[in-house]
């Protein structure tokens, strides 16, 4: 397993032995809030409370509330988030008698959680800096074709990343075989897409 030369591989294997924490901890919570605030930047006020009646002052208060909610809700939910996938990935591992501590996949949680929120932190940035609202588009979904249609939002490349990186770190730190691993993984995808989905019929 060692010998894999799948990315990440070496780095969730890593995670049996020396499963630090302490830092990432911190910079899970830092890249997830800086998501958030950076996607409040990113909305386009004028589109969003059009036929509103909001003068141009209004719009600045509506934004700046947003972005002071957003750091707050960012570092609250972070907590939260980790908390519950953490939660997940025990569960998984448990259910399925790995060996892995409970350390050891609270570190390949965190390791999860920073190498897919650098990614959400890097496209939200680009559609920041591009004038792309994340309410209209997500430049690695489907629905960048198609200006703020939910159903195609819902197939993202981001879900196939964090799928790969949730099957690479049931293999390499939980110690699954590559079949279980390849089909949690899909499940994963399944799921996050189905969620995606849902949420578009109903919005």
């Amino acid at each position: 397993m060692e010998e894999s030369k799948l990315p990440l591989v070496q780095h969730f294997s890593n995670l049996r032995k020396k499963p630090k924490w302490g830092l990432k901890f911190i910079l899970a919570i830092v890249v997830m809030t800086l998501s958030a605030v950076i996607g409040v930047l990113a909305i386009d006020y004028n589109a969003l409370f059009k036929g509103a009646g909001m003068t141009g002052d209004q719009l600045e208060q509506a934004k700046l509330f947003g972005q002071i909610g957003a750091s707050i809700a960012g570092v609250f939910g972070a907590i939260v988030s980790i908390g519950i996938t953490f939660v997940i990935f025990l569960l998984i591992s448990k259910i399925m008698k790995s060996d892995a501590s409970g350390k050891s996949i609270f570190s390949a949680t965190l390791s999860y959680t920073l190498i897919t929120g650098i990614i959400a932190l890097i496209v939200i940035i680009i559609q920041w800096i591009t004038g792309l609202s994340p309410t209209d588009y997500s430049i690695t979904s489907l629905n960048i074709f198609d200006k703020g249609n939910k159903v195609l939002a819902a197939f993202n490349l981001q879900t196939f990343i964090g799928a790969y990186v949730f099957g690479v770190m049931l293999f390499a730190t939980n110690r699954f075989s590559k079949k279980l691993a390849i089909i949690w993984a899909i499940v994963y995808f399944v799921v996050f897409i189905g969620f995606g989905l849902l949420g578009a019929s109903f919005s």
